[in-house]
């Protein structure tokens, strides 16, 4: 039986919740080797069953590309992961849901695709299972650097036992209520409610700042319900992602607002359940002048505009084909960039003085007509010529001029946020800086290696390909509990992780102490 499913045998279940058709059933019966059965079935022990309202709404801005549950309440954590952009403005996470204790508080820990900090969140929860919503009082904590938010919660111990839902709202204004109509995004949260009961063990969790950057582990051992008991003592690890294509440092773990340590293994004596956060930095981009490379040896930019006005400044040319209400256009000033490959171009000599401006992403090439302000540029393979030269004005940015013509200016427009040509003249309008990005220059080595490990999970079954030599490989959930310590010796493995888990990270270290990381997604959930 596996840990998750152990911890299940210890809270007590009140036996008069159980509907009277199963009135012969135990809850142990329940109980399957698949958690999120388990969950379901959980649920029937409840006679109640909440309907929830659902507001008339349209999808804007970013959405949450991860969500964890820490903190005193938890007896298996929430690990929700998105890739891609969800289909509508609702979403309702059932599958990846935590089992909470009821009277005891924890944590919401988001991260999301865009800076937070320009949204209002609020957080709405049922526990009394009526199907009325009712607002937290607690504010959810911003972080704009990491893009990511922290969202208290508090339990009453009158909390009725099952299903129900905490329901992040994250929009431009403060909702009228739960059910008011929304121009950004809902999420509904499935949790289970379990019975109050006195712990002396933790929960410790532990999350990445940037999961392609770096994955945080622990490395302790915990007890059979997942936690750890208080006055001992648990190290946690954090490992650099060696594979980035860019210098990448270890800053710190962070416990709330505070750095707790700057050492990447850490060990500390477990007083309270926490979330630790891993933070990890890439090389910062500066300024440059901008010069022209090739694909073979590439030199790679962020683009920024020169405008000073808030909505405008500190807003990058991106290329990328998912769109929204915010931008309706591939081709876009955005904010804030990142170090991805729509951030990035690079100057291709096109002769007669003139360049092409490259995405990394897709090799594209930023092109459009010599229409002032009514055309938007996109990228294509065959791209638009351009002259890149000082834009004239002291604050030392760049006008890039369509074929030369000065009076026709690459710009942001400004609402649209698509790329369009103005006749601005010099200026903060009509200017642009290049900021040179760090990357990483392939070794010898590297290029050997080039063949880099693959894997498959299905139903908690794990297959890795393409495996060197011996290799330690580590495999964690998203709040960094583990979920199997294998050694290979093979260029292939298969195992079985402790529980079947939506989205796994894996840590492969080999003899020589280099580390390659993946992240996989269940195929059968």
């Amino acid at each position: 039986m596996n840990r998750f499913l152990k911890s299940l045998f210890l809270i007590p279940f009140v036996a008069s919740t159980l509907p009277m058709a199963v009135a012969e059933t135990t809850p142990e019966s329940y109980i399957t080797s698949d958690p999120f059965e388990t969950m379901v079935r959980l649920g029937r022990i409840s006679e109640k069953s909440p309907i929830y309202q659902m507001p008339a709404g349209s999808a804007s801005g970013g959405y949450i590309a991860t969500a964890t549950t820490s903190g005193n309440a938890i007896i298996y954590p929430l690990g929700y992961n998105k890739t891609s952009t969800p289909s509508s403005y609702f979403t309702i996470v059932s599958k990846e849901t935590s089992l909470l204790i009821a009277g005891k508080s924890f944590e919401l820990n988001a991260t999301m695709t865009v800076d937070p900090s320009s949204y209002t969140i609020t957080a709405y929860t049922d526990w009394d299972r009526n199907g009325i919503y009712e607002k937290e009082s607690q504010t959810a904590q911003i972080n704009a650097s990491t893009r990511s938010f922290v969202q208290p919660i508090s339990i009453p111990e009158t909390a009725a036992l099952g299903k129900t839902r905490v329901r992040m709202r994250i929009e431009s204004s403060t909702p009228a209520s739960a059910d008011a109509s929304i121009s950004g995004r809902i999420y509904d949260f499935v949790v289970y409610v379990m019975e109050a009961s006195n712990r002396t063990d933790c929960f410790i969790g532990v999350t990445s700042s940037n999961s392609n950057w770096g994955t945080a582990l622990i490395e302790t051992e915990p007890n059979d319900a997942g936690r750890y008991e208080i006055g001992s003592e648990v190290t946690v690890k954090a490992i650099i992602n060696e594979e980035a294509e860019m210098p990448i440092e270890f800053k710190g773990w962070q416990e709330g607002g505070e750095i707790v340590s700057q050492e990447s293994v850490y060990t500390f004596t477990v007083s309270k359940s926490t979330s630790l956060v891993a933070l990890f930095e890439a090389e910062v981009p500066e300024l440059a002048t901008p010069e022209v490379s090739t694909a073979e040896e590439p030199i790679w930019y962020q683009i920024m505009n020169a405008h000073t006005a808030e909505a405008r400044k500190e807003r990058y040319i991106a290329y990328d084909t998912n769109t929204n209400t915010t931008y309706t256009k591939a081709l876009r000033v955005e904010k804030p960039a990142d170090q991805t490959d729509k951030f990035l171009w690079r100057l291709e000599d096109a002769g007669n003085d003139r360049v092409y401006i490259v995405n990394k992403g897709t090799d594209l090439r930023i092109s459009g007509s010599k229409v002032l302000e009514k055309e938007y540029f996109t990228a294509s393979a065959n791209g638009s010529q351009f002259v890149i030269a000082p834009s004239g004005n002291a604050n030392g940015s760049y006008s890039i001029k369509y074929e030369g013509d000065d009076s026709y200016l690459l710009n942001a427009q400004e609402g649209t946020w698509g790329v369009v040509l103005y006749n601005a003249g010099i200026g903060t309008g009509s200017g642009w800086y290049f900021y040179k990005v760090p990357i990483k220059t392939a070794t010898a080595i590297d290029e050997a290696q080039q063949a880099a490990p693959k894997g498959r999970l299905y139903d908690g079954h794990l297959t890795l390909t393409g495996l060197d030599g011996r290799n330690r490989v580590r495999v964690v959930s998203l709040t960094g509990q583990l979920l199997g310590d294998f050694l290979t010796t093979d260029t292939t493995f298969e195992g079985d992780l402790r529980y079947a888990e939506r989205f796994i990270i894996i840590a492969i270290e080999s003899e020589t102490g280099n580390y390659t990381t993946l992240k996989l997604i269940d195929s059968k959930l």
